[in-house]
């Protein structure tokens, strides 16, 4: 058994007093727009205006700071491999991981009249508690298979959270760590990672996903609201969408290498033959060609959201897949290599229906002309949201905001001295 155990320390400091947001609101927090802005110097909206503006936003007049901003946490990580054979494993894996709140949570600060949104210096880290216990073979020397199950128990990322002055005349909102969720899936993985001419690996993912909040969505000075502030406490699950991609690289020797290989099945010796063997070996050495393959399950939609709940109908969504190219050749040339690179994405041009970016109208128009498999008589069939080459749908005219994955090629040159 190998085992190796951990303490990761982490200290962060935002550098920055923590802005305190309380009910009753303090008063300053609209004054910043609606007296400070007013008589800053300039015209209104003037460029003049806005920089002494910035620079008030720096300190804001009067409103109160208080509390710690900086953190320390201490995160444990221990990893256990049990050996089963030569060539076989098991293993388990634990830690505890700690996630710096975005940068724009921390420091942003918006205000108009009579709201204003306050930068959350103090906002915790999130804490992921991650479990993987997995299985790893190897076999005919070359190749590896991996399965995997993992557990992750993710806490504290960042909810929005507003404070309502009893007239309902000021609001001011700042985040908290409300939001929890946990992941759980099964991963398949298997590679080649040795090989003269050819590597690969290729996974599978099924993944479960369940989220939820806590705390307060709304805070209102008037306690007869109290009944509405509580966030939704209901726990959201969502429907497994599995996953894969496969990743397939072809590629050749160096010049010298083949150059070498040439030498040794072609009998003779001289100046002649060396350039006879050489020049198949610059042509056809240090060539690789990459295609990545991704697929992701499309999932489903609820068709008629405006329905009660138990007359929702679900329907599956087109799966989205993609490859994608990249090949490049190397030439060397004394101290200096030259790599030549082809970048083609989306090399099947395959066409994407972006039905999102439809008018209300066009939506509407679209789902109609859909036959799914809940209808009966002509309107009966096996149609899923995204199709869009069946002559009986209807995508409307204005299509230019609906397909925007053209296949798209890009030719570069590197060169390493």
């Amino acid at each position: 058994m190998i085992a190796n155990v951990g303490l990761r320390a982490e200290y962060f400091n935002p550098q920055k007093e923590p802005f305190e947001v309380r009910q009753p609101l303090d008063e300053d927090y609209a004054n910043l727009y609606n007296l400070i802005y007013e008589y800053l110097p300039g015209r209104f909206g003037s460029w003049e205006r806005w920089v002494s503006f910035r620079e008030e936003l720096d300190s804001p007049t009067g409103w109160p700071e208080g509390g710690k901003s900086s953190q320390f946490k201490l995160s444990p990580r221990l990893g256990v491999s049990f050996p089963v054979t030569t060539g076989s494993k098991l293993y388990f894996n634990y830690g505890h991981f700690y996630q710096r709140p975005n940068i724009h949570f921390i420091y942003n600060l918006a205000t108009g009249p009579g709201w204003a949104s306050v930068p959350s210096v103090d906002l915790d880290m999130a804490r992921t508690i991650a479990y993987e216990f997995g299985y790893e073979q190897r076999f005919l020397g070359s190749f590896l298979f991996n399965v995997t199950l993992y557990y992750k128990d993710i806490k504290g990322e960042p909810l929005s959270r507003t404070y309502i002055d009893y007239w309902e005349e000021v609001n001011v909102s700042r985040y908290f760590p409300d939001s929890y969720k946990d992941i759980r899936g099964l991963e398949v993985r298997l590679e080649k990672n040795l090989g003269q001419y050819l590597t690969f690996w290729g996974n599978y993912e099924y993944m479960l996903q369940s989220r939820g909040s806590s705390g307060l969505a709304t805070v209102y000075e008037n306690r007869l609201k109290a009944i509405n502030e509580q966030r939704w406490p209901n726990l959201t699950i969502t429907e497994p969408r599995p996953r894969g991609n496969f990743n397939l690289t072809l590629h050749t020797p160096r010049s010298s290498g083949i150059h070498n290989t040439l030498k040794r099945i072609t009998p003779g010796e001289g100046g002649i033959l060396d350039a006879i063997t050489w020049l198949p070996g610059a042509l056809l050495g240090d060539i690789f060609v990459n295609l990545f393959y991704e697929w992701r399950d499309g999932g489903r939609v609820i068709v008629n959201p405006q329905e009660v709940e138990r007359l929702w109908k679900r329907i599956d969504v087109v799966d989205y897949s993609n490859l994608d190219l990249r090949a490049s050749k190397m030439f060397r040339v004394g101290g200096v290599s030259l790599e030549g690179v082809l970048t083609i994405q989306n090399l099947l041009n395959q066409k994407r229906l972006s039905y999102w970016n439809m008018s209300t109208s066009q939506y509407d128009a679209y789902k109609e002309s859909l036959h799914f498999p809940f209808e009966t008589g002509d309107q009966h069939g096996d149609d899923q949201m995204g199709e869009w080459d069946k002559e009986h749908i209807n995508i409307g005219w204005f299509t230019a905001p609906l397909f925007l994955n053209p296949r798209r090629a890009l030719v570069g040159l590197r060169i390493n001295f």
